[in-house]
């Protein structure tokens, strides 16, 4: 499998339906500008992810991280955007 090949399947837990919905944002938002941001395809069935690409690992990083933060605070695109330049650095 090459790197562009990459395929990271994970479940982010507890499955909390008002944490994902905050998570993934109004229409999936959040997980729209993770993917433009990453160049990753990611996939959602409930609680399970499936993230396609080069930077798949880090995609899945992030969402864990926002996943933890979302139970205590709303994850906006600004938030997306932070973790994402937090994860740079």
């Amino acid at each position: 499998m090459s790197v562009a090949d990459a395929s990271r399947e994970f479940a982010l837990s507890p499955a909390d339906n008002a944490r994902l919905a905050n998570l993934c944002g109004p229409l999936d938002e959040n997980l729209r500008l993770l993917e433009a941001r990453l160049d990753v395809q990611i996939r959602r069935r409930g609680d399970s992810f499936q993230v396609l690409g080069a930077r798949a690992d880090n995609a899945e990083e992030t969402l864990r991280e926002l996943f933890a933060l979302a139970e205590r605070e709303e994850v906006t695109p600004e938030r997306v955007h932070l973790a994402l330049r937090e994860q740079e650095s």
